[in-house]
């Protein structure tokens, strides 16, 4: 038994005088748990606390129990009701109570169950013994343990006595803040230090260091300039090494024109040094470079390597794993991205607060990029609205009102978006402004895109820099190209379409492909470029962009009118299953001007769709929406064989024999 056990007060035992010793102390160590009892608990507890137990316990249990006392739920034992509870934890003296809950820390601890024993010891503190504190630092740095826990466990601990373990505190104390998404607290506590100044040159780095980590998700300006005055002081070591992978990974996130070269120096000082949580950091940053040079593939290589359970890499992990589902939606991954960010958000208690706006940001851009707008800009809108002032960075704010800016314009909002953008002030400078990419994306639909000349420009600018804010969103770089063209800026229609080609080069998936193709055919006019776009792109699920190739292959001069009515009557019945009802009717506009010779024979087709039996019209309608044949197999739960066979069943019976025609046939069913 501890040393520690033995110092703490003999308990009251006071309580009814029809209830045994035992009893009352069953009830009391049920009373202070925060989960049903099990009787092992408690069994370790007796032990522990030097209450005569064996046989005696399961006596007294049967007895509370057939009292109606204790109910054995199937989770363990619990009071039969809040109200004796209550009563029970009044007459349990406040000395006794905190023992009990150190002792249950330890038996907690022991049993491998840390966040347990953190929240049963955090409700003891401060005034615990010097086991228990030691107990506190320790479960405080336990993976399993959450930031929030955490933090408030080495608050509520206080700072130790000398200077050196101060520091430590300190710094492990704001490192779980800002991981908790307390990162006001974070920043205080360390600007708090900095300002009492009563530390040398090696320490004050150390605080730097870290307010430039914290200020890499807000003001990367300010990041910068923090990293670079750690590093004025740190001449040498590891606390060096981890700052210059520090400022690598910012460098290389927000294209740095220098950020190979700092690569390469925080990777020989790691070298010379080496961190765990700088090695940590240099993937990242190594990531990051592979992204922003539009290397895909060696950004997910170098991510799937990092082993996410060694325990250095607790701080990184949330970043770790967003990158991971950011790299996966550029490849246009989105199943596999979706399932990721489930899997996060059922983890964010352990991972802490800070993950919970970057899950939401990323989910809402997944959805914009396979059309899920009205679910999205719910996402957007709802955490928007629950956020206090402040609390979210630019870039996740940006992120969130492009989607909302963006499924108003689609569905032909355009005051109301217009409205949203008006009082908002972006940064327009670099890389601050860097934040605002997806803002600037959103207001590029805007049938006026000159309204927000200032922050187009800006972000056209800034796309020189790294081809990583266009990855995210496959239909957000040919629409910048469009963009760029109607702002008469011929150039960074070239570089974007550059990007773009780039990573269908190190991609080379259908997506990718389609993508460049597009931008290549709004950039040169070539029809033949936007024919294979949509060609590509029928085969993905990103369907917002095989939506946006579909129009601009209509709206070509050069393409023949049957062509054109077939890809803007397609495409009109995409934007209406997307919900996008401003592009259908900005299709519709188009297509009516083409005229409407095709009127009879898609009158015939109509008489035909009565035919379809419910098992074709579900496959047509899918399939006329834009979804493979693979696609409609899983969605209806049949094989592919049987999707196949009703496609030909439905192209019999309405005399066409392309999906074009299927579209154009559906959508005009549905408008008549």
């Amino acid at each position: 038994m501890p040393e520690a056990s033995l110092k703490r007060p003999k308990m009251s035992t006071g309580g009814s005088r029809t209830t045994s010793h035992i009893q009352r102390y069953v009830l009391r160590v049920v009373a202070l748990a925060d989960a049903p009892c099990e009787l092992w608990f408690l069994e370790k507890m007796l032990v522990r606390s030097d209450v005569a137990a064996g046989l005696a316990l399961d006596a007294a249990v049967e007895d509370l129990i057939s009292r109606g006392t204790l109910v054995d739920a199937p989770a363990g034992l619990r009071l039969a009701s809040p109200r004796l509870r209550d009563g029970v934890l009044a007459e349990t003296p406040l000395a006794t109570q905190q023992a009990l809950r150190e002792t249950a820390a330890e038996v907690l601890s022991d049993a491998g169950r840390p966040a347990q024993a953190a929240r049963q010891l955090l409700r003891a503190m401060p005034a615990v013994d010097q086991a228990a504190w030691a107990l506190a630092a320790r479960l405080a740095t336990d993976p399993a343990v959450s930031p929030t826990l955490s933090a408030d466990l080495l608050l509520a601990g206080g700072s130790p006595g000398t200077a050196e373990r101060h520091l430590d505190w300190l710094i492990a104390t704001a490192d779980n803040l800002f991981l908790a998404g307390r990162l006001a607290e974070a920043m205080r506590l360390l600007h708090t230090e900095l300002a009492v100044d009563r530390y040398g040159p090696r320490q004050r780095a150390l605080l730097l260091g870290r307010l430039g980590a914290y200020y890499a998700t807000q003001r990367p300006s300010l990041s910068m300039g923090y990293l670079e005055r750690a590093l004025e002081q740190h001449r040498s070591g590891a606390e060096r090494s981890w700052t210059l992978a520090m400022r690598a990974s910012v460098a290389a996130r927000f294209g740095y024109d220098d950020s190979g070269e700092l690569l390469a120096e925080a990777e020989s000082a790691h070298r010379a040094a080496p961190t765990a949580g700088g090695a940590v950091r240099l993937a990242l940053a190594r990531a990051a470079h592979a992204t922003g040079a539009a290397d895909l593939p060696c950004a997910a290589r170098i991510l799937r390597d990092v082993d996410t359970t060694a325990p250095a890499v607790r701080g990184q992990v949330v970043f770790l794993r967003m990158d991971r589902i950011a790299n996966q939606l550029s490849l246009g991954q989105f199943a596999d991205a979706r399932s990721a960010l489930d899997a996060v958000t059922g983890e964010i208690d352990t991972l802490g607060g800070v993950a919970r706006p970057l899950v939401t940001a990323l989910d809402c851009v997944a959805r914009l990029a396979v059309g899920e707008f009205g679910e999205a800009t719910a996402r957007a809108r709802l955490a928007l609205d629950e956020a206090e002032a402040g609390a979210l960075s630019d870039e996740i704010r940006a992120t969130l009102l492009g989607t909302v800016v963006e499924d108003l314009l689609r569905r032909g909002e355009v005051s109301m978006a217009r409205a949203l953008l008006a009082p908002e002030k972006p940064v327009l400078d670099w890389p601050d402004g860097l934040q605002w990419f997806r803002l600037g994306t959103a207001a590029a639909a805007d049938p006026e895109p000159g309204r927000h000349a200032p922050l187009l420009r800006a972000i056209l600018e800034m796309s020189n820099r790294s081809a990583a804010p266009l990855l995210l969103v496959p239909h957000h770089g040919p629409r910048l190209v469009r963009t760029a063209l109607l702002l008469g800026d011929q150039e960074h229609a070239r570089v974007l379409t550059g990007h773009l080609k780039r990573v269908a080069g190190t991609v080379n998936n259908r997506l990718w492909q389609g993508v460049a193709h597009h931008a290549d055919g709004i950039l040169t006019g070539d029809p033949a470029a936007l024919a294979t776009a949509v060609a590509r792109l029928r085969t993905t699920t990103a369907r917002p962009a095989l939506a946006d190739a579909l129009f601009d292959l209509g709206r070509s001069s050069q393409v023949s009118q049957a062509q054109a009515i077939d890809a803007l009557d397609e495409c009109a019945a995409l934007y209406a299953r997307l919900g996008a009802t401003g592009d259908h009717d900005r299709a519709r506009q188009h297509r009516s001007r083409l005229g409407d010779q095709n009127h009879s024979r898609i009158q015939v087709r109509l008489e035909g769709v009565a035919a379809l039996t419910p098992a074709e019209a579900r496959v047509a309608e899918l399939l006329a929406g834009g979804a493979t044949k693979q696609q409609a197999a899983a969605e209806l739960f049949v094989s592919f064989h049987t999707v196949d066979t009703h496609l030909r069943a439905i192209y019999a019976k309405l005399g066409i024999r392309t999906r074009v025609q299927l579209a154009r046939v559906w959508d005009a069913r549905e408008r008549s």
